[in-house]
């Protein structure tokens, strides 16, 4: 329904011309979901244009009722076409017939003061109630009408992260960092996707960049610690776990993760044995550093049964790795074999040396400590330097 060349959306979709724009997106709302619909099951072509071309209309409507300044033009617009369009046609003039005096054009009503729409804050609503699409097109509408809405960009990266539409929310994010640049949980959501692509050395700065920022979120802080084990920067981490601890100290969570640093520095002492499939203590000072790790492993309260019995298992390596203990060597037969052949050779008197060291050289040779026999048994390159 138009008036002369202004067409009355008003009038078209049922609008009230006192209606707040929430009611306005709601009414165009409810017109777009029906005539996208019926676009959709249309029988023949010309319906499908005709629901088709509704469905421009909304988007239009959207744009001139859904802005304060725009639809306060809209509405001057609309007022000036029907005063054009219903003004009678002036009486000829008569001799007897006194000259009437010209009426005062009528002046448009003023308009309420119209709040604009709060897409994000609608958006978020229904990405709590579990319909992201509807999020998604109340977010696409807000930064239509104002780029520099820095909350929408954010919730838009993610919710497209979300949906795995993981370089949409990158690209997102920065529009949101570019206008939010202190904001913590831009870096850290921006951190997030990029482990989802699985590069954590590259979320890592952006995990301490959003710690650096919001020094007192000990939800951020954490996040960066489990950022920083997983690239293996031990030390780094335990600070954050540490200092986290002191704000939450019964979280289980973190004292896992702490014990977990202290297994894999005890680890970082050992050796990894390839026939045993396991760690192993290969060195005499490894023995003290291994059971020092434990303790702090120990002491920190961990709740995961699997790590304390592996740091119970280190801990008893680490108290054997020291004792003695005899093992059989292959050098230790051919030491046999030539205390036999000096007993077979030497004359009765001295026949009791190499009897002796038939039996007591292959002792000495075996008895050695622990930590030195399973040095022995590695290939030669893993062997520590002793």
């Amino acid at each position: 329904m138009t008036t002369e060349d202004v067409p009355d959306y008003y009038a078209e979709f049922g609008i009230d011309r006192a209606a707040s724009a929430d009611q306005v997106s709601r009414q165009l709302d409810r017109a777009f979901r029906t005539w996208s619909s019926r676009a959709s099951r249309a029988p023949d072509a010309g319906r499908r244009r005709e629901a088709e071309d509704k469905v421009a209309l909304v988007s239009e409507a959207r744009k001139e009722l859904l802005d304060t300044d725009r639809r306060h033009a809209y509405d001057r617009r609309l007022d000036q076409a029907r005063r054009h369009t219903h003004v009678p046609a002036p009486a000829p003039k008569s001799q007897s017939q006194p000259q009437s005096q010209p009426q005062p054009q009528p002046q448009p009503q003023p308009q309420p003061t119209l709040h604009v729409r709060d897409w994000v804050g609608h958006a978020r609503r229904l990405m709590n109630g579990g319909d992201d699409e509807g999020a998604l097109y109340e977010l696409r509408q807000a930064v239509h009408h104002d780029e520099r809405n820095g909350d929408a960009w954010r919730l838009l990266g993610a919710l497209h992260a979300k949906q795995g539409q993981l370089r949409d929310s990158l690209q997102e994010l920065q529009r949101a960092l570019a206008l939010l640049p202190r904001d913590a949980l831009t870096h850290s959501l921006t951190a997030q996707v990029w482990e989802r692509f699985g590069d954590h050395a590259k979320a890592v700065p952006w995990h301490l960049r959003a710690v650096e920022l919001a020094p007192a979120d000990v939800g951020l802080r954490i996040a960066a610690a489990d950022s920083l084990y997983r690239v293996e920067r031990y030390d780094e981490a335990l600070g954050n776990y540490e200092r986290a601890l002191t704000e939450r100290p019964g979280h289980d969570g973190v004292r896992n993760q702490i014990g977990w640093i202290w297994l894999r520095r005890a680890e970082g002492a050992m050796v990894w044995h390839p026939a045993r499939e396991r760690y192993v203590i290969a060195a005499a000072g490894s023995a003290p550093t291994v059971t020092h790790c434990v303790d702090q492993g120990l002491a920190v309260g961990a709740s995961d049964g699997a790590l304390r019995d592996q740091l119970t298992t280190y801990r008893v390596q680490a108290s054997e790795a020291l004792g003695r203990t005899w093992r059989w060597y292959k050098s230790m037969g051919s030491v046999m074999g030539v205390c036999a052949a000096l007993m077979l050779v030497l004359p009765a008197p001295l026949f009791v040396l190499p009897l002796a060291g038939f039996f007591g050289l292959p002792i000495a040779m075996g008895v050695k400590p622990r930590w030195q026999h399973t040095r022995n048994e590695l290939p030669p390159h893993q062997r520590p330097q002793t």
